[in-house]
């Protein structure tokens, strides 16, 4: 029974080996991949010649067998080495002094094993007769350290090997410890045959273990495709750059990912070893197909725009967790030893870049409504100021002087408001709670009113998140524009989520309400930026702007938070006051 046992064992760990190494084969065409192939073929060939051992029946026939996959055994830490070599990426070490020596490194052992002058690698070859027939060597102190030196190559591709398992992480961790848990299963049934308490002291259960070595292989081949491109794109790309970096290879099927890319996509762990786009179509679907998606994934990509030489998605908008991220995609394909093995898509956050973008649209449309003013406003009461001056001087009547100072009074209000609005146009930094009511009041103190009546029906714990300076610069502008058109009441009161400032003057017409925020328009021949530096100043804090009439037939501006406002800049619901408008 025990006979057959370990033949069937050899048997099996040749044909696990040589299954490993076609699938192997089929996988990837690559240095790493063949030299696991010439491995896992070595493993098979040592199982078939012990099982041919252990088939003959003769001591002469089993101890010429014996040799042939000893001497096998004897040429695997060379290839072990090279398979270290190449799997982390460090073909450059193989400079031709270093593979003269690689070559030559098993010539002495083998000849001296076959050759064993005066027996110096063994004393005695050993006749086992229970549980069945095998043959086993009695190993000299020589052959001990001989054997010894040689596998110095194994342990040095171990050491590769487990560097990469403590300084990566995800999938090439697990590879990396496939492989080592592989070798460590063949070391320990090496020391399975030196031991009394199995069935067959001596008998070579190391062989055994290339077929665990195997199995463990192709689970890992399986879970993680060990020889797609993550070690590759770790050492070529991961540590280099600090943009979120998406790895996948031929068939895009992911593999591997950086930090950043898990944080944009929280549930990426899940996915690996799946194809990106049955997770994630918008990253590789053609422009004409459906824009967004969530692929039953946590992060919802919406593609914006397609690229001309990559199968891949230019530029995709990624929301999740209530935050959407713009991201531009470049696309590297990754290849090893000239041959293509995947892509690798890094992702640069244009979030900033893009909101700069749009800012400096804003400024440059501002400068040309500001050049507009200045060409325009300006240029009329310039004209006739020198009108005017002009007619002093030829006629020495004074009363021209007084239509002269009305004229450069009108030219000062322009360059005032436009010095405000300048300024108020530029973004804000920093927001902090500020006491609605009482920024009312001091504008209200502030401004030019006359004879008005000001109701305050804010409530005294009503906090809105703003610049101060810049509200009271909001309601000052927004009550001389209701007093200067008529108003002899303005009342200020609150809304759910902000608040407005209401008079009983004429009100706005209907059809001018969308036009009275833009640059210079007036109903009045006044400069026409009152109400637009009110919007500039709203539009910095992210509030939205809309007129009505109020319940005295007069206009109605209602100012409140929009969307745009992130979570932590809102007003704090414990702290907002809600109420009815007047």
């Amino acid at each position: 029974m025990w006979y057959l046992a370990h033949l069937a064992g050899l048997v099996l760990t040749a044909v696990v080996s040589v299954a490993v190494a076609s699938w192997v084969h089929r996988q990837t065409h690559d240095r790493a991949g063949t030299v696991m192939i010439v491995l896992l073929s070595a493993h098979a060939l040592q199982a078939m010649l012990a099982t041919v051992q252990l088939l003959s029946s003769s001591p002469a026939a089993q101890l010429f067998w014996y040799r042939l996959w000893y001497a096998v055994g004897l040429v695997n830490p060379i290839i072990w080495f090279l398979l270290a070599i190449y799997y982390t990426g460090r073909e450059y070490w193989l400079t031709k002094p270093v593979w003269a020596l690689l070559l030559a490194s098993p010539i002495a052992p083998v000849a001296l094993w076959f050759a064993n002058p005066g027996g110096l690698m063994v004393s005695e070859f050993v006749v086992h007769t229970e549980p069945f027939y095998y043959v086993q060597a009695a190993f000299t102190d020589a052959s001990v350290w001989m054997v010894g030196l040689i596998n110095v190559y194994t342990v040095f591709g171990a050491g590769l090997f487990f560097q990469l398992f403590l300084f990566t992480e995800r999938s090439t961790r697990w590879q990396a410890a496939a492989v080592l848990a592989g070798m460590l299963s063949i070391y320990v049934s090496t020391i399975l045959s030196q031991v009394s308490f199995v069935p067959a002291p001596g008998f070579p259960y190391g062989l055994f273990g290339g077929g665990v070595y195997g199995i463990i292989i192709a689970v890992g081949l399986f879970r993680t495709r060990m020889f797609a491109v993550a070690p590759l794109a770790r050492d070529a790309i991961f540590e280099s750059l600090e943009d979120a970096i998406l790895v996948v290879d031929g068939r895009r099927t992911i593999v591997d990912f950086n930090d950043r890319a898990g944080d944009l996509f929280s549930d990426l762990d899940d996915y690996v070893g799946c194809t990106l786009g049955d997770v994630y179509p918008s990253l590789v679907q053609p422009a004409d197909a459906p824009t967004a998606d969530g692929g039953g994934a946590a992060a919802i990509v919406e593609r914006v725009e397609g690229t001309l030489d990559s199968p891949f998605a230019g530029t995709v908008r990624v929301s999740a967790d209530g935050e959407t991220r713009t991201l531009r995609i470049g696309v590297s394909a990754i290849t090893s030893g000239g041959e293509p093995r995947g892509y690798a898509l890094i992702m640069r956050d244009v979030s900033e870049l893009e909101a700069y973008a749009a800012e400096l649209e804003r400024k440059t449309d501002r400068l040309e409504q500001f050049a507009s003013v200045l060409s325009h406003d300006l240029r009329n009461p310039v004209a006739v100021a020198i009108g005017y001056a002009q007619q002093a001087q030829s006629t020495g009547e004074l009363e021209y002087i007084d239509d002269v100072l009305v004229a450069l009074d009108r030219i000062e209000d322009t360059i005032d408001d436009l010095l405000v609005l300048s300024q108020e146009g530029e973004s804000i930094d920093e927001l902090e709670p500020v006491a609605l009511r009482d920024v009312a009041a001091d504008a209200w103190t502030t401004s030019d009113t006359g004879e008005a009546a000001f109701e305050n029906e804010l409530e005294a714990d009503a906090l809105v998140r703003a610049d101060p300076s810049r509200l009271q610069t909001l309601f000052e502008n927004l009550f001389r524009n209701a007093v200067d058109h008529g108003g002899e009441t303005v009342r200020v009161g609150p809304l759910r989520t902000g608040f407005y400032v209401a008079d009983d003057g004429p009100g706005i017409p209907a059809d001018e309400r969308d036009r009275v925020f833009e640059y210079g328009y007036s109903s009045d021949g006044g400069t026409g930026l009152g109400l637009a530096i009110v919007a500039s100043i709203a539009d910095a804090h992210g509030w939205s702007l809309s007129i009505g009439e109020s319940d005295a037939d007069g206009a109605r501006v209602d100012i409140e938070e929009t969307e745009r406002v992130s979570s932590d800049e809102r007003l704090p619901r414990g702290e907002t006051t809600t109420g009815s408008s007047g």
